[in-house]
């Protein structure tokens, strides 16, 4: 199977090559309505070099020390080249608005606590846990793709969703449905449907506003479907600290992490190495449906229900170096305002939006996969583990949800410097200044019983970490 990155770089470079002049040194371009040319001052994707006066999308000007993923100076301007690419992203958008939506089966606000709990559980590093710790997490994800709707365990109600690989449109094979791949599924509608009817950009779950409350509450959910499914009340998801990847000093494997005892082997660069071996599937783990052909491509074509391995590229993209490192962790703190408009990926200035910046997305970039998924933080750790962490069926590898575990650390640690920073503009919304109004603080897709607003305080959904970055 080819990764979604192969077939965006193909349709991008040949838009690229249609926007430029044909001289490798000359980067004129037409931005994506076909109108205004501009050059760059960073460079393109191909190493080339330009000017660039372009304007934020409001209109003003604006500049940032922050750097692009290949480690030139982002201006916080919109560069034309981005700016393409962008237009060319949005072209390939070809959802069908026919595709059900998984069902929450009774369970409309499972993981939500009534009230806040006298004792939060305590969320820990995955490479501070013992070996009896990390097999209770690996056994935890072993057991939720146990629980069928008729396998009369708890939870079984639960697997009674929609799934796409029951949809007489699409053709394809059913599954046993279970809890582990509703989450998969659940993730793969969130993409689907963006920028449809069905989910509204104040709705969308990536690449706007609610991207951390969306994943906050699939956390809960996964996690209280955890711990019912191994007895054990107390249970607490671990993280993925990114910046243990660094400290053996050689990122490109992280070995504290990827453990075949435990959550399996990094994988390799080719299809003959890229299967995950190890104790997760040597227990029966296995990919049900999964997404292909580009990031964007949402066609009846785009989903296959077939059970194989996970696969893994540790280290193998071109576009990232390694997972997030220190210095990109503590630029979080350089941005006090949640979100800023338009709220989006292509246009909103990752300089002044702590979302933009987390989730990974920066306008100064020209690699068409780091515009496409972004290339820093959050958008940084799946494109370095590769594989199934890089197309839309993400939850299909359960580092996903370790990964996604840090990432709303990172969204708690920079609540916690709001909120002590004394200052009384940045201690709204519980740390989230500039959350916009409306509909962005309202139902999420597909957890339509829970709204966005009600995710902002993460102590009173009964977890904290044992350790935040500070500033």
């Amino acid at each position: 199977m080819r990764s979604w990155t192969t077939e965006l770089l193909v349709l991008i470079t040949f838009a690229q090559l249609a926007a430029c002049s044909g001289d490798p040194g000359d980067t004129d371009a037409s931005t994506s309505d076909g109108g205004t040319e501009g050059t760059s001052d960073a460079e393109t994707s191909d190493g080339t070099a330009g000017t660039s006066d372009a304007e934020t999308s409001d209109g003003t000007e604006g500049t940032s020390d922050a750097e692009t993923s290949d480690g030139t100076e982002s201006t916080g301007e919109i560069d034309p080249i981005h700016e393409m690419i962008c237009g060319q992203l949005g072209a390939l958008g070809d959802p069908d608005e026919s595709y059900a939506v998984p069902g929450v089966a009774g369970a409309p606000r499972w993981g939500l606590p009534p009230a806040p709990p006298p004792a939060p559980r305590v969320r820990r590093s995955w490479s501070s846990l013992s070996a009896a710790d990390k097999q209770q997490v690996v056994d935890a994800f072993l057991a939720l793709k146990s629980v069928t709707v008729d396998s009369g365990d708890p939870g079984s109600s639960r697997a009674a969703y929609n799934s796409f690989c029951e949809d007489a449109q699409l053709g394809l094979t059913p599954y046993a449905k279970n809890l582990y791949d509703f989450y998969v599924e659940a993730h793969i509608n969130a993409f689907v449907s963006m920028r449809t009817e069905q989910m509204p950009m104040s709705r969308m779950a990536h690449m706007a506003p609610q991207f951390l409350p969306w994943h906050r509450y699939l956390l809960l959910r996964l996690e209280a479907d955890m711990a019912e499914a191994i007895g054990d009340p107390d249970f607490a998801l671990p993280y993925w600290d990114w910046e243990d990847c660094w400290e053996d000093g050689d990122p490109g494997t992280c070995a504290p992490i990827f453990e075949a005892e435990f959550l399996g082997t990094a994988g390799g660069c080719d299809d003959a190495t890229r299967v995950v071996q190890g104790y997760l599937p040597d227990n029966g783990f296995t990919v049900n449906v999964a997404s292909v052909g580009g990031l964007m491509n949402f066609t009846g074509g785009g989903l296959v229900c077939a059970p194989r391995p996970i696969v893994r590229e540790v280290g193998c993209s071109g576009s990232v170096v390694g997972p997030p490192d220190a210095a990109e962790i503590a630029g979080i703190f350089a941005r006090p305002v949640y979100d800023a408009a338009p709220y989006d990926s292509c246009y909103t200035e990752e300089d002044v939006s702590f979302r933009q910046y987390l989730e990974g997305f920066n306008n100064g970039d020209l690699d068409p996969i780091c515009v496409a998924a972004g290339c820093t933080l959050h958008g940084r750790g799946h494109e370095w583990i590769g594989g199934d962490m890089t197309i839309n069926s993400t939850p299909n590898d359960p580092m996903f949800f370790l990964h996604h575990n840090n990432v709303d650390r990172m969204w708690a640690a920079w609540q916690e410097a709001n909120l002590a920073s004394g200052d009384a503009a940045r201690v709204v919304d519980h740390g989230n200044p500039g959350y916009p109004e409306g509909d962005y603080r309202g139902p999420l897709f597909v957890f339509d019983e829970v709204r966005a607003d009600e995710l902002f305080e993460y102590r009173a959904l009964g977890y904290e970490y044992d350790a935040l970055p500070s500033e």
